[in-house]
C-alpha cells in the first residue's frame, strides 16, 4: 500500500450532492468548492463541554488546484455558527460560497471529475486537507488505508482514480 499521487474527485451532477461543484477554469486549473461543518483544528466530534453549538461553524471552502492536481490555494469563510440554528448558518455560508465562487472568475466553470494531489492547509485554526491514512492493526489483523477530506469526514477508498468514497 502506498499513498496516492493524485486521487479522483468525482463531480456529481445533483443539486446538493458532496462534490456538485467541482472542476475546472481558466486554463485548465481545477477547483473543489463546498459548505462543511467544521469545529477548530482537527476536531471532527463536538468536544466534551456544553458549549460546541457555539465552536461548531458553518464554513464555505474553495480549494484551487493546477492543471496537475497541486494545491494552489484555498480560501474559507465563515457563514455562522450552530448556536444560531443550523438552518440559518447553513444559508449564510451557502451565501459566502457564491461570492466567492464570483469574485475568483468561477461563475461559469466547466463541471467535471478532477484529479488532485493530497494537501493539508488550515484557515481560521480549521483543518483542511485531503490526507492519506494508513493503519496496520497486527493484533486484530486489521490493515486499512484512505484518503480523508477534512473537515467534510468523507474517506476516499481505493482504487484512488475510482472515485469511491464513504461518509
Amino acid at each position: 500500500m502506498a499513498p496516492p499521487d493524485k486521487i479522483l474527485i468525482p463531480y456529481e451532477d445533483s443539486e446538493g450532492a458532496r462534490f456538485d461543484c467541482v472542476g475546472r477554469y481558466g486554463d485548465g486549473n481545477q477547483f473543489m468548492a463546498f459548505v462543511t461543518g467544521a469545529f477548530p483544528g482537527r476536531d471532527c466530534f463536538p468536544p466534551a463541554n456544553a458549549d460546541w453549538q457555539s465552536v461548531k461553524s458553518w464554513n464555505a471552502v474553495i480549494h484551487r488546484f493546477d492543471s496537475d492536481g497541486n494545491h494552489i490555494g484555498s480560501e474559507a469563510k465563515r457563514g455562522g455558527c450552530d448556536i444560531e440554528g443550523r438552518d440559518i448558518a447553513g444559508e449564510k455560508a451557502w451565501q459566502q460560497l457564491e461570492t466567492m465562487l464570483c469574485k475568483l472568475g468561477l461563475h461559469d466553470p466547466k463541471f467535471c471529475d478532477i484529479y488532485v494531489r493530497p494537501f493539508s492547509i488550515e484557515i481560521d485554526d480549521v483543518v483542511y486537507a485531503l490526507e492519506y491514512e494508513h493503519e496496520i492493526n497486527k493484533e486484530d489483523d486489521f490493515e486499512y488505508e484512505c484518503v480523508m477530506l477534512w473537515p467534510n469526514d468523507i474517506m476516499f477508498h481505493p482504487p484512488w482514480d475510482s472515485g469511491a468514497y464513504s461518509t
